[in-house]
């Protein structure tokens, strides 16, 4: 999904009486599409003067809801009406109260970026009605192609990911990408020990689709210290670095308690910070991949079998094995989970080259998968 297909979002969303939200991680793209909508605007009519542009990042002042509501009400107090755009939004202590009231009060079109998953919640506390949510992701694999000029596009992909300030570069300057996230993270949320949120994010980097290790970390720590570790993981998962995927229990068809998963925002990012194999490349690709088209994503559970992915949507859902292309799996014995399942489900299998095909299944290599699903 490109910036234009951002921007035609945003223009589609312009007429909703509603607060619109853009959310996604450092680096991905919020500021540019911010920045690109006020152009569009300009150049369908809309005075300069009635686009309030404001940047929190580049605004130190803003430290609270109190001096941005000021802020803007100075700068449209002449205005009849106006469009907001404030990028970085959460930079500003209890900014939803500055926007409450802007909403409430101005006959204002009001557009926020932020790289926290929360922010639509905090507003939606506020107007649970009036509150539209863009979220961006990296590059996907199909925009990464068209304009890569690569032959090895697929292999580049998966150890170099999407984020659009990182294209085809080497992991050291990916690494420092990851380092300015944690950063970023360790500021708007007050953590105190930089430290700490480093060892926690390599070692979920680490452990990428994988349960037991992180089952057995969080098991070994004593009370303060699993308290303050469980902190700064949700405030990393809050701004959505990794993904949380819980563990569903296909046959009895709920979710079950521990087991969870975790999984990065970008295979770029998730490789400057740990090495893997190519085999978690694939699942981190293919687990992004869902989340970018808006499914629900689970790991999946039948009887004494692991299934790598539920995903769902609306009324589909698709049951997804990514086979290692080490050949530590046979076709047969990776796709047994999905045999199991009845007949009509939709199931699919991945592999990164094509395999010889065994039982109803559909067979898509990562490359057509990425493409077309």
């Amino acid at each position: 999904m490109e910036q234009n297909f951002y921007l035609d979002k945003l223009l589609e969303l312009k007429e909703n009486f509603s607060v619109k939200i853009i959310s996604g991680v450092r680096g991905v793209g919020k500021t540019t599409l911010l920045k690109n909508f006020a152009e569009t605007l300009k150049a369908s009519g809309v005075n300069e003067q009635e686009i309030i542009f404001i940047d929190c990042e580049e605004n130190p002042q803003l430290k609270n809801f109190q001096q941005l509501y000021d802020l803007v009400d100075a700068e449209t107090a002449e205005l009849d009406k106006f469009f907001l755009l404030i990028d970085e939004i959460d930079r500003v202590d209890e900014w939803e109260k500055a926007i409450n009231a802007l909403f409430a009060g101005a006959p204002a079109e009001i557009y926020l970026t932020g790289s926290s998953d929360v922010l639509a919640e905090k507003i939606a506390i506020l107007l649970p009605d009036n509150c539209d949510v863009l979220k961006m992701y990296p590059l996907s694999f199909a925009e990464y192609e068209k304009i890569s000029s690569s032959e090895d596009a697929l292999e580049n992909y998966l150890h170099c990911g999407g984020m659009p300030a990182a294209l085809n570069v080497d992991k050291k300057i990916l690494r420092g990408l990851a380092y300015e996230m944690l950063f970023d993270i360790a500021e708007k949320n007050y953590l105190s020990d930089a430290g700490l949120l480093m060892t926690m994010t390599k070692f979920l980097a680490r452990n990428v689709g994988n349960a037991a290790n992180i089952g057995e970390y969080f098991r070994s720590l004593d009370e303060n210290n699993l308290r303050k570790i469980r902190n700064y993981l949700n405030v990393t998962l809050e701004a959505g670095l990794f993904k949380r995927l819980p563990r569903f229990d296909v046959k009895a068809n709920n979710f079950m308690t521990g087991g969870d998963k975790f999984y990065c925002v970008d295979n770029g990012i998730l490789s400057a910070i740990a090495e893997h194999s190519e085999g978690i490349l694939m699942e981190n690709a293919v687990c992004l991949e869902l989340f970018r088209r808006g499914f629900e994503v689970y790991v999946g559970k039948c009887g004494a079998m692991n299934i790598n992915f539920v995903a769902t949507k609306g009324d589909r859902k698709i049951f997804i094995q990514v086979m290692p292309p080490d050949g530590s799996a046979t076709v047969r014995r990776i796709t047994r989970p999905l045999r199991a399942l009845p007949d009509d489900a939709e199931k699919i299998l991945i592999s990164l080259k094509p395999v010889k095909k065994f039982g109803e299944l559909q067979f898509l290599t990562l490359h057509e998968f990425l493409l077309n699903i």
